[in-house]
């Protein structure tokens, strides 16, 4: 039975990954990280990672919060030697290469869902072939940040392939009412136009790459961004 500590317990990503966590017959969610703290739950709520970590046994630390915090958490968690599971964007290459650097155990991806990872692999397949790419994103209007991590990890992805600048794929980002996620990749050249899409139609498109990335979480003995890495194929 693996023991998991929540960040974000109570926001959308977290309240809703809960309920699947609980679904499964060899987990256990025994705690959750938030801005109040409530200890009274049924599952406590800190506040304090120090008093986290001294109060509560766990196995696996997964974040669905904001930035700043998962960055701090993430550091925190791996010098307390604790694996990461991390869904929050913004994380920076020198942000990864630091962690990197910790020791750090676990999994950092800008998304979970497994149609935008192997459409970030189509994408790659695609530059042994073509030199001009669009990344185009849509989300909700409630998205903090545009472009999308997921969007700059795709374009980051075409520039590395292509060996290149890594600002060099354009990234268009729309917020609507409405969206949840879709992310499209135009690959054209004189000739000929290709065009990749993956939508997520609710937040049940991340379970099966969280689910995954826990079940491979004693494998990894290094940090690694983007959940690719551990997919077949």
């Amino acid at each position: 039975m693996k023991k998991i500590v929540l960040g974000g317990l109570e926001g959308k990503m977290g309240s809703f990954l809960l309920e699947g966590l609980k679904k499964a017959k060899d987990l256990v969610v025994v705690a959750g990280v938030g801005k109040e703290a409530n200890l009274d739950l049924e599952i406590p709520i800190y506040n304090d990672l120090n008093q986290l970590i001294k109060a509560v046994d766990f196995d696996i630390y997964i974040d669905f919060t904001v930035y700043e915090f998962a960055k701090y958490a993430a550091e925190f968690m791996i010098k307390a030697k604790k694996p990461i599971i991390i869904g929050t964007t913004g994380f920076s290459e020198e942000d990864i290469e630091y962690l990197k650097s910790c020791g750090g155990r676990g999994i950092i991806a800008p998304n979970f869902s497994m149609g935008a990872i192997l459409l970030n692999k189509f994408a790659k397949i695609c530059t042994h072939y073509f030199e001009d790419f669009a990344v185009c994103e849509y989300h909700h209007k409630s998205k903090k940040d545009n472009p999308s991590g997921t969007a700059l990890y795709m374009a980051n992805t075409i520039d590395q392939s292509l060996q290149r600048p890594s600002d060099i794929t354009p990234i268009h980002g729309i917020r609507l009412p409405g969206i949840l996620a879709t992310h499209h990749i135009i690959v054209s050249d004189e000739t000929q136009k290709l065009e990749l899409s993956h939508q997520s139609n609710n937040r049940h498109s991340f379970e099966q790459g969280i689910m995954l990335a826990i079940s491979k979480i004693d494998e990894l003995n290094e940090l690694i961004y983007g959940l690719e890495h551990i997919i077949k194929g």
